[in-house]
């Protein structure tokens, strides 16, 4: 049986903050979404953290091999999803409204041209303590005047269209770095993208994701994907130079 929504939460050995993100959900007012759970390998107590949640029919859970990229692991949820729309949350996030899928479902509802929708967030520390809050641009032409400069989602803030993303073959699993910022790069192309000025996530700085430890590591992905969407935007290298600039400054400035 279809659901309206469904939610992927991808994970990998997070057993300590998984209950977080999966609460999050099960809080949500929207009820008609399935939340399917992809364990990329993980060799902690993963498993026995979400057996307890199966009693709730919505909640599925499936292990797969350890994969070769994120992107992989992503694309491995399609076969188990059967909603209209998708919505992400990554384990180590949080959802911190809980009508979001009642605001972003009513919204692409209602605007058939919107292909993803996101929204703000809070970022907080491995302690769960706000550090700051941060609004993306709203509407499709201000998120794309300036696409290649920042990415504008947080990916644990977006519902997407399902079908929109099969169309696209789902993430480029051969993007190693930024594969989300490739795949809104892509669904821009065929249809606006849109974010609500509400504060949907609590979005964790740790030190596995931490900007600074992976920050030539972020600077080359994002170029390549720059490299490879540009000419659909009709962009020129002097985006190159900009997002470089922007990086340096960034880091050198923390």
């Amino acid at each position: 049986m279809n659901t309206l929504i469904s939610v992927i939460i991808v994970t990998h050995n997070r057993e300590r903050l998984l209950t977080g993100a999966i609460d999050s959900v099960l809080r949500q007012k929207f009820s008609d979404f399935e939340l399917v759970i992809i364990d990329d390998a993980s060799t902690d107590n993963t498993g026995e953290v979400v057996k307890k949640y199966l009693v709730d029919k919505r909640v599925k859970y499936k292990k797969v091999a350890k994969c070769h990229s994120i992107a992989q692991v992503r694309n491995s949820a399609w076969p188990y999803v059967s909603g209209k729309y998708i919505a992400i949350l990554d384990s180590d996030d949080i959802w911190c409204d809980d009508s979001k899928l009642n605001k972003q479902f009513e919204f692409l509802e209602n605007n058939i041209n919107v292909v993803l929708v996101g929204g703000g967030a809070i970022m907080i520390n491995e302690q769960g303590e706000e550090i700051n809050r941060v609004f993306e641009p709203v509407s499709d032409n201000d998120i794309k005047k300036d696409f290649f400069i920042k990415n504008p989602f947080f990916h644990s803030s977006v519902m997407y269209r399902l079908d929109t993303v099969k169309q696209l073959g789902g993430y480029d699993e051969k993007v190693n770095y930024g594969e989300d910022f490739d795949l809104w790069l892509r669904m821009g192309k065929i249809g606006q993208l849109h974010n609500i000025p509400d504060i949907f996530i609590k979005y964790r700085v740790h030190k596995d994701n931490e900007p600074r430890k992976h920050f030539f590591e972020s600077i080359t992905g994002t170029l390549k994907v720059i490299k490879k969407n540009r000419k659909n935007y009709g962009e020129g290298l002097n985006v190159y130079f900009k997002k470089i600039s922007n990086k340096f400054l960034s880091y050198f400035k923390n």
